[in-house]
């Protein structure tokens, strides 16, 4: 099947010892096919050899950042520079193999769609299997939508439309869980496609119990973007039930307390402030739609 021209982005920070085999390999894979492409490679201000490893490649578009930014970052500035509409996001570290990326291209039918590269769970490290189940659970609770793979960094997509939503995605490693989320709100279309994911080339990865805490308030901090019905709504029902009960005890003791008080009164506060919310919420959504 045909393809429409298309902009491989790869974010890199100290991948010297991976690098060079995932472009080459990369490189073989695409000028195999009957493909028109290029790759953008983004060095994140590496402290290591990659920067002059990614000199070597003629081929390959190389920006350079005077400092580092972080993944996200260094993705955004990788799809602003992209020559072409169709943008493919890939990691540096040789875990993603080129030859998922014509099922993944095939699978993306128009602009409004993200088709994202689906890992099996056991694919992850077992270190991070629960936090990446408590991401899923989070993610589906707030934007009532079965996510198989909310931070996949394979996955194809519009840059015209990816550009409405970049001013509110992570620089750093959420921004995969960012865009997913702003799709998923602004009732884009995400396909998931089964990959296959290779152990790292070379070096450590940098996702940690940090990046995970970072992950979820971003996911939080979307919510209240998006959905803040969702997010607002259920710690003012804890003040409610907290409030009952403690309205209960003051009932037994005829005797109205402070605590009681101040647990109806955050009830209503919040509740309010969720209404409001949302209609920030519906307008931000608006002019985004409508591009004003």
């Amino acid at each position: 099947m045909k393809t429409n021209p298309f902009t491989i982005v790869i974010p890199v920070y100290n991948e010297e010892e991976s690098i060079q085999n995932t472009l080459k390999n990369l490189q073989d894979f695409l000028n195999s096919k009957e493909f028109i492409f290029e790759i953008i490679c983004v060095n994140d201000k590496s402290t290591d050899n990659s920067g002059k490893i990614l000199d070597e490649f003629s081929s390959i578009k190389v920006i350079h950042h005077k400092k580092n930014r972080g993944y996200g970052g260094a993705l955004k500035t990788g799809i602003l520079n992209a020559k072409y509409d169709t943008v493919v996001i890939m990691d540096s570290d040789g875990q993603h193999l080129p030859e998922d990326l014509p099922k993944l291209l095939n699978a993306y039918d128009n602009k409004n769609t993200m088709v994202i590269g689906k890992r099996k769970i056991y694919q992850t490290k077992a270190s991070r299997v629960v936090g990446k189940i408590l991401l899923h659970k989070i993610a589906n609770f707030i934007f009532k939508e079965d996510i198989p793979d909310i931070n996949s960094g394979f996955r194809v997509f519009s840059k015209k439309e990816a550009s409405k939503f970049l001013h509110l995605c992570s620089e750093k490693f959420s921004f995969t869980t960012s865009i997913t989320v702003a799709y998923i709100s602004s009732k884009y279309d995400l396909i998931y496609i089964p990959i296959n994911v290779q152990k790292r080339a070379g070096g450590e990865s940098r996702v940690n119990f940090k990046t995970g805490f970072r992950t979820i308030l971003k996911i939080l901090e979307l919510g209240m973007v998006f959905k803040p019905l969702r997010v607002v709504l259920p710690i003012s029902l804890i003040f409610a039930i907290a409030g009952t009960i403690s309205f209960s005890f003051d009932l037994y003791n005829m005797n109205l307390t402070s605590t009681t008080i101040f647990l109806y009164s955050n009830t209503v506060i919040m509740f309010i402030f969720s209404l409001l919310a949302e209609q920030i919420s519906n307008i931000r959504m608006e002019i985004i739609r409508h591009g004003c």
